[in-house]
């Protein structure tokens, strides 16, 4: 009497393989074996005399330590990869592995023979199932894991959950005492289920849409479906003879060691050629990222050496433009004054423009926030242009006339929109701007500076573009100017922490400046 059913110490010959010796005779005889068993079971019976057995099991135990060892060293090539990457599957197929590991030493005996002093045989086989329905389970959670990675539909992924329930099914039925049922019910699920994943990854992987996604974590449909395809064909030729449909032989008897040891080599391969594709892929981000770290400290050389130019520029120009200005104040042509004046006043407010959208760029423009005079802001800028001073009616709704903001900033965004009203609207009609109290969407209380004038030779601007830089519409390139004026409006507003807006009507071109007050 051997097997699982009995302690090891007290069987007659210690052998994993349920080895026992017949007493050898000189007359021919029949012998009956009985096999009893709660599983599914297959038996490949062998007589042979002592010193053969003796080499047979020399040869058996050296087979089964190589398929440990190899099962052991796949699980240490992917517990290598978890290491360098730490992505959460790699981390389950280690667990997966050692699990592997020890349902296969489980499976060779070595359970009895290392346990077999603190637990009875029958306790041991009873772990052992548990041990087949739990690997199988777990095996087929892992396998859903790494094909919900190419994103399946709804009705793969329920064809997968029937999977999980499936095996669910069978851990109850153990739990309930129909051991037999339940692990021939697993065998079937077994089968079942890998063709099944066979199936699905022949349908829904698409090599397409794995190039669309750019994604070096999803392997191509051909090494998938072939590591399906080998898995399948040997679990079938395994699994048919376990449930009685086909004769069995020697290979079908160990078959389930074959299947976990050639699905362990073929998912260690996958992860390894998984790991390597984003290996290079990381090694391309780092080079790109390295090459665009360069370009950033070129770029930012070459705008310090632009601003440093620009800087150079405008100290150079400012001196011609004073002494012209100067000069054109001893002429008695007043129309000559006034000609050479206006063109002086429009080359320092392009100079001023390049200089702000630079140092905006830059960073380099500082809020400061106090008390500004809206009154005395607008009257000094008026005065500069006596255009502007004739056309410009100027309207408070409010009695609030000073707010707490950065001067420079808000003179910047007010002489813009006043210089482009001025500029590019209808010279014949007045310019308004007026002032009112109002909240922000938010409930935040500030002032509303709102900048009317009827479209002019310019026409109408692009709603679109307007506060894109270096934007011009097509009537106003016949006028001087940089297309950096209504840029430099809505970021310095934001920067105040306010808003521009382009509000027109039916006749005006208005554009509407908030400030918190």
């Amino acid at each position: 009497k051997t097997g699982d059913q009995t302690d090891y110490k007290n069987e007659e010959y210690k052998s994993l393989s349920h080895t026992f010796v017949i007493p050898s005779g000189s007359q021919p005889r029949t012998i009956w074996l009985r096999l009893k068993a709660n599983s599914t079971s297959m038996m490949l019976i062998e007589a042979l005399s002592s010193e053969d057995m003796q080499k047979d099991e020399q040869r058996l135990m050296l087979t089964y330590y190589g398929v440990l060892s190899l099962t052991a060293i796949f699980m240490l090539m992917v517990l290598i990869n978890w290491v360098n990457d730490r992505e959460f599957l790699y981390a389950v197929f280690v667990v997966r592995n050692a699990l592997y590991l020890f349902y296969t030493a489980s499976f060779f005996g070595f359970h009895r023979y290392l346990l077999g002093d603190w637990f009875d045989a029958q306790q041991l086989d009873v772990a052992y199932n548990w041990m087949v329905l739990g690997v199988t389970g777990f095996s087929f959670w892992v396998e859903i894991k790494f094909l919900e990675k190419y994103d399946p539909p709804r009705w793969v992924k329920n064809v997968f959950r029937g999977l999980l329930l499936w095996s669910a099914t069978c851990i109850t039925l153990l739990s309930l005492g129909q051991t037999n049922l339940a692990l021939r019910t697993n065998m079937t699920l077994t089968g079942t289920g890998v063709v099944t994943m066979l199936c699905m990854a022949w349908i829904f992987i698409d090599d397409k849409k794995l190039r669309q996604l750019k994604s070096p974590a999803l392997l191509k449909k051909k090494f998938v479906v072939g590591y399906y395809f080998t898995i399948t064909t040997l679990l079938v030729a395994t699994v048919l003879p376990y449930l009685g449909k086909v004769a069995g032989n020697e290979f079908a008897a160990n078959g389930l060691v074959y299947y976990g040891l050639v699905s362990g080599l073929g998912m260690t391969i996958l992860m390894q050629l998984r790991a390597n594709q984003i290996r290079r892929a990381n090694t391309q981000y780092e080079q790109a990222l390295m090459l665009s770290t360069k370009q950033i400290e070129f770029e930012k050389i070459r705008r310090e050496e632009q601003s440093q130019l620009l800087t150079m520029l405008m100290h150079e120009l400012k001196n011609p433009l004073a002494v012209i200005d100067l000069a054109q104040q001893t002429s008695e042509d007043d129309d000559a004054k006034a000609y050479v004046s206006r063109n002086v006043t429009i080359i320092r407010n392009v100079l001023d423009r390049c200089m702000n959208a630079d140092r905006l760029s830059d960073g380099r423009i500082t809020i400061q926030k106090h008390k500004v005079d809206l009154v005395e802001l607008i009257d000094d800028l008026v005065e500069q242009d006596p255009s502007t001073e004739r056309r410009l009616e100027l309207t408070f709704n409010t009695p609030i006339t000073t707010i707490h903001t950065d001067y420079q900033c808000l003179r910047i965004v007010l002489n813009n929109l006043i210089d482009n009203a001025t500029r590019y609207g209808d010279p014949e009609q007045p310019i308004h701007l007026s002032v009112d109290a109002q909240p922000n969407d938010n409930g935040v209380a500030g002032l509303a500076i709102s900048v009317t004038n009827r479209p002019g030779i310019a026409s109408w601007p692009d709603a679109e573009k307007l506060f894109h830089k270096y934007y011009r519409s097509p009537g106003a390139k016949s006028i001087s100017g940089t297309g950096l004026g209504l840029f430099l409006v809505s970021s310095i507003c934001t920067l105040l922490g306010g808003t521009c807006r382009y509000e027109p009507d039916d006749l005006n071109v208005r554009f509407k400046v908030w400030i918190p007050i």
